[in-house]
């Protein structure tokens, strides 16, 4: 191992955020995460945006929103007509991260995709353990090939660069990084 302390740090993220999407992705598809849960948490974050702030509590709440007028957008135009198919991407996406970092495969884009996922979470104006988990999950990234030392991507990696030898050049590189 030739970052030991780094594997080891990478390790122990990788297990606690895992451990933390998996038992969230089990939880959604146990209660029935669905369409209208969707539309019910993005409801919540439309009443956090500055128009509606305005409408309901006045000048001094709109002052800061939690949600932005960009992103209310998205919600109304975007995501809000795609509720069913959005739940089955969290849900989903929920599972396959935290089997991919449990596991130690596929770390960095797992944990791209976590961190995407905690940033939607948090620009929906929801803050809760989002913020830790995204300094947790650029750690993870900026450890580069250290998070691949003890998991399937220490095996697997090197092979899948060395088939494909175009995923370790240029900007590729952050999602495959293999010590050479």
């Amino acid at each position: 191992m030739k970052h030991p302390i780094k594997a080891i740090i990478a390790l122990l993220l990788r297990v606690y955020l895992g451990y933390d999407f998996l038992t969230a992705g089990i939880g959604k598809w146990q209660t029935g995460f669905n369409a209208k849960s969707v539309t019910g948490f993005l409801k919540g974050g439309l009443a956090q945006t500055h128009d509606a702030l305005l409408a309901t509590s006045g000048a001094t709440a709109a002052a800061h929103p939690n949600v932005t007028d960009t992103w209310g957008w998205l919600i109304s135009h975007v995501l809000l007509p795609n509720a069913g198919i959005l739940s089955l991407v969290v849900k989903s996406g929920e599972v396959l991260i935290g089997l991919g970092l449990i596991l130690g495969c596929f770390t960095t884009l797992a944990a791209f995709f976590g961190m995407t996922m905690n940033f939607a979470f948090l620009l929906t104006g929801t803050i809760s353990t989002n913020p830790p988990m995204v300094l947790g999950f650029l750690i993870i990234i900026s450890l580069g090939a250290a998070a691949y030392e003890i998991g399937i991507d220490r095996f697997f990696m090197k092979n899948l660069t060395s088939s494909f030898p175009s995923l370790n050049k240029g900007w590729l590189r952050t999602p495959f990084p293999v010590e050479q």
